[in-house]
């Protein structure tokens, strides 16, 4: 871990809320059914990164079942011959933080109101942590959620404001 990346861990810890602590329904039911969940997961659902910790890999596992997302795609794509026409969960690689922006962008179209993405080594350089922000107040997302390893995208029209969470992870 570097310098920067221990810094923005400090900053993490510092700022997280457990589920006592958010004033949301969905982020509460999040935190129980997603977060603090130990069980075994479906088979269906599991998710592999190889470069994200275990922990992380496990926890867009989870999100996949929970949510019952089918279509997950990693970006960017490589040596893929047919772009998806539609996914339930997009995940931005780490190694790209200066073009998570342009990958929203250029595949927004693919999401639906109740899709999500996942930004992965949100914190590991200063750059990384100045994409994620940049992602966080597009007009489009509705609601941001950081758990230091990575971050989770939501944009459900029923959420009327921006709302950023920091949960404990």
């Amino acid at each position: 871990m570097n310098l920067d990346a221990f810094i923005e861990y400090l900053k993490y810890m510092w700022r997280a809320k457990s589920r006592h602590g958010v004033h949301s329904p969905f982020v509460y039911d999040l935190v129980t059914h997603v977060l603090l969940d130990k069980g075994p997961i479906d088979r269906t659902y599991i998710v592999e990164y190889p470069s994200l910790p275990l922990k992380y890999e496990n926890l867009i596992s989870r999100i996949a079942a929970y949510y019952k997302y089918k279509t997950i795609h990693q970006l960017p794509f490589k040596g893929e011959t047919q772009i998806p026409t539609n996914a339930d969960l997009l995940i931005f690689n780490e190694r790209e933080p200066n073009g998570w922006v342009t990958m929203m962008n250029e595949y927004f179209y693919l999401l639906g109101d109740e899709s999500a993405v996942v930004v992965t080594g949100i914190h590991k350089t200063p750059e990384h942590t100045q994409g994620w922000n940049k992602l966080c107040t597009d007009a489009r997302v509705k609601m941001s959620i950081d758990v230091y390893g990575i971050g989770l995208l939501f944009f459900k029209p029923e959420f009327k404001e921006q709302q950023h969470f920091i949960l404990k992870y």
